[in-house]
């Protein structure tokens, strides 16, 4: 039986295992889930000793909604390729459902390097994780990958270059590290109102977003690591503030005790 081949989510997943290595203790635990069943979920179990990946638990539903397993795993990030899912996930955040739990959406990219197949790369169905006291626990979600489609590692992209191992998390701001609060007042007051608002409360924290407990999360591993091992982890925030935005921005960082590597307004 052929292992699968390495999906778009592989080389985060091995990354993440390494920073273990690197802290010499557990920082961080991937359990996989998917929706097959145990007897497909055979080739899978071959894949991960395959690929070596200290990987020991899993679980096979047999066609359950995965969402429904988030909150036994005590899930702080579900990451998936299907849409439905994240939007079920973040609805239940604000009727307490999913209390905790961010989610976002993984798309599949197609590689555009001359000589190379330009196929999608096909991508785990969703990824979660979880944090418990020291220790960060993600949970990939599998769906089938088309072994006839070539694994194109991320160094042979020339966009995608950054020093190996080094595992990069972009958050966008408003609606994902922060509420949409802000959104909604450009939506409904247009740009100026959205200045206005943003003025009046610039002394203000802003609110909490999907992504922000994750952050903070994020945030705790990396100091785990050590200053020998910091770089391995990096953090960034990608908005559409300006300067008037961004100015409750660090307000409200400097509340809420997180970092950002760099901050790109």
């Amino acid at each position: 039986m052929a292992p699968h081949q390495p999906g778009v989510g592989y080389p985060l997943v091995r990354s993440l295992l390494a920073l273990n290595e690197a802290a010499e203790k557990q920082l961080v635990e991937v359990v996989l889930i998917s929706c097959t069943d145990s007897d497909s979920g055979e080739r899978i179990r071959q894949s991960i000793h395959h690929y070596e990946l200290p990987i020991t638990r899993m679980s096979f539903t047999g066609g359950t909604d995965v969402t429904k397993y988030l909150l036994a795993w005590k899930c702080d990030l579900f990451l998936t390729a299907d849409e439905d899912q994240v939007r079920t996930v973040l609805c239940g955040t604000s009727s307490k459902a999913f209390t905790g739990i961010a989610a976002a959406l993984v798309c599949s990219i197609v590689n555009t390097t001359p000589n190379i197949s330009s196929n999608p790369i096909q991508i785990p169905e969703s990824l979660h994780c979880q944090e418990s006291d020291s220790k960060l626990d993600m949970t990939v979600l599998p769906s089938e990958v088309n072994t006839s489609t070539k694994y194109v590692p991320s160094a042979s992209l020339p966009y995608l270059s950054w020093p190996e191992g080094q595992v990069r998390i972009a958050f966008d701001g408003d609606s994902v590290l922060f509420s949409d609060q802000a959104e909604c007042v450009f939506k409904t007051e247009g740009l100026e109102g959205f200045f206005e608002f943003e003025r009046k409360h610039g002394h203000i924290a802003l609110p909490k977003g999907p992504m922000q407990a994750f952050a903070l999360k994020f945030q705790k591993l990396r100091q785990s690591l050590g200053e020998n091992h910091k770089w391995r982890v990096r953090t960034f925030l990608v908005t559409a503030r300006n300067d008037v935005g961004n100015i409750r921005v660090f307000h409200t960082f400097k509340e809420w005790g997180l970092e950002i590597d760099e901050t790109h307004f």
